[in-house]
């Protein structure tokens, strides 16, 4: 009864580790939407901006605004050197919507904001500009659809081959032989979603299979790399007496390599030569 409360145990702990780990390295990544929190004239707004897009444009929606703003967002392909074209936010009803403009798998736009309102004073009507990111612009890249038949199973698979690394991390920790079974586990779903499943997707997604080493600089390509690897010195040395402390090493490797935020570094289309290259940012 103790052993069973003891498993039970660990694998609520190992569902809270791969969860938090996951909802982590999604919200601190580059393409999660960016929430500007502003207030003008003393109320308060909230708004969000899309830092990805797919294969149509972009709408970028300023919701439940007075009838007295106008807004416009400036873009201009990233990275380049050419000038920014206006795009005036069109109202309906409360919100007022700008569309950024599609671009190929991989292609980037970067842009910011401008708002503009009539002030009243006591005597006279004054117009206030108020600009936001003009000098660090957001960077949106666009993607093309990956089918869910695809997609689901490649989450799927790499948040099972986390749970499992995690179940077997805490077995280890417990001298719990049975880690040595999850562990073997964890690197072969890992090896078939990332290495099998997420090329795929990136195909899909990106135009290429592989942008991390030795082809380039993806750190989520790379750090799936370095995961497996990782894990795979787990596997190999499972019949020697100190593979308990390599397993244990090896997981706290691939989960602070999966604490990188997501999509960090990635594809991005060069636009003067049609490539698709490793992002510096």
């Amino acid at each position: 009864m103790k052993l069973m409360l003891k498993k039970t145990l660990f694998w609520i702990l190992a569902v809270i580790i791969t969860l938090g780990a996951s909802v982590y390295q999604r919200m601190t990544g580059p393409t999660h939407p960016k929430i500007l929190k502003t207030e003008i004239d003393g109320v308060g707004y909230s708004f969000k901006f899309p830092r990805s897009g797919g294969e149509t444009d972009c709408p970028v929606v300023l919701e439940n605004v007075p009838s007295d703003m106008e807004a416009s967002l400036f873009w201009k392909k990233y990275p380049s050197e050419e000038d920014y074209t206006e795009s005036g936010m069109v109202r309906s009803g409360r919100n007022l919507t700008a569309l950024l403009p599609m671009q190929p798998p991989a292609g980037k736009l970067e842009y910011y904001l401008v708002i503009t309102q009539n002030m009243e004073g006591a005597d006279t009507v004054s117009r206030t500009t108020r600009i936001y990111f003009k000098d660090d612009p957001l960077v949106i890249r666009f993607k093309g659809e990956v089918p869910a038949w695809l997609l689901i199973p490649h989450i799927l698979f790499m948040f099972v081959s986390m749970l499992f690394a995690a179940y077997a991390f805490l077995c280890a920790t417990a001298n719990m032989q049975q880690y040595k079974r999850y562990i073997v586990w964890a690197f072969w779903i890992l090896l078939i979603g990332g290495f099998i499943l997420g090329p795929l997707v990136q195909r899909y997604a990106f135009g290429v299979y592989w942008s991390g080493f030795p082809l380039g600089g993806d750190l989520t390509d790379n750090k799936t790399l370095f995961a497996m690897l990782a894990l795979l010195c787990a596997v190999v040395t499972r019949k020697f007496s100190w593979n308990r402390a390599v397993s244990i090493a090896a997981v706290l490797v691939m989960f602070v390599v999966f604490s990188i935020p997501h999509s960090l570094r990635g594809s991005q289309l060069d636009h003067t030569t049609g490539e698709v290259i490793t992002a510096d940012k």
